[in-house]
């Protein structure tokens, strides 16, 4: 959201594409509905095929941080993008924040949707199984976002916005496909690399790691601070 509206002002729009209050709806919302989704996806399949996560291993590897990035990059350039054609279109300065609005939490949509799979492809019938409450989140930032972009007064008063015109619409739905398609796209590359043989699971040490040699100790294997407890050793 905040790059979205650096990068706006820095390309020349006049205003900000998203007022504060935008910002921090969208933050709170993906949050607690989208965010949700990916803390109770089921496990992929094929994940027991995969080795056990390294010692020393850093949270965010080299693959994740570039899929990341390329994610923000890519919603950053619709969010802008849609203005700039909105603008193209002639229409006015709410409905552009508007646009912009939609088109953010959409393709926050789009990118929930693919980032269910970590290796496997979304474009498959599975995406529609296995989470029932993944569809539940979609549909309630789908309504919300209807209701706070035609909802008279909370539009225009307090999330700066008016309602949209039918083909700002199909501009939003065109840049969520997008969306989906860029980290689809992503992932394709990805499960690419690791059929040639390319580290593309972070397994292999890297210069930010901890140190994963684990520490020599004599006696049993403890907290520390524990010794006082009296422990008792299982026999056959």
């Amino acid at each position: 959201q905040g790059l979205g509206v650096l990068f706006g002002l820095i390309c020349g729009l006049a205003e900000a594409p998203l007022s504060p209050i935008q910002v921090l709806y969208s933050n709170l919302i993906c949050a607690i509905t989208l965010g949700f989704v990916c803390a109770i996806e089921p496990a992929e399949e094929g994940i027991m095929t995969m080795p056990p996560r390294r010692i020393g291993k850093r949270l965010i590897g080299r693959y994740l941080f570039l899929r990341i990035a390329i994610g923000t990059l890519a919603l950053v350039g619709c969010v802008v993008g849609s203005v700039f054609w909105a603008q193209a279109l002639g229409y006015t300065q709410k409905q552009m924040r508007a646009q912009a609005f939609n088109t953010l939490d959409f393709g926050a949509i789009a990118v929930t949707l693919s980032a269910r799979f970590a290796y496997n492809s979304s474009f498959d019938s599975r995406i529609f199984r296995g989470n029932p409450y993944c569809w539940y989140s979609v549909a309630v930032v789908s309504v919300l976002q209807v209701a706070l972009t035609y909802i008279p007064g909370l539009n225009t008063a307090v999330f700066s916005m008016s309602g949209m015109a039918g083909p700002q619409w199909g501009i939003v739905a065109l840049f969520a496909v997008v969306m989906f398609c860029v980290m689809e796209g992503e992932k394709a590359v990805r499960r690419k690399l690791k059929m040639q043989g390319k580290d593309t699971d972070d397994n292999e040490p890297f210069i930010f790691d901890a140190d994963g040699a684990a520490e020599e100790t004599d006696g049993p294997l403890v907290p520390k601070g524990t010794s006082h407890l009296n422990l008792a050793e299982l026999t056959k």
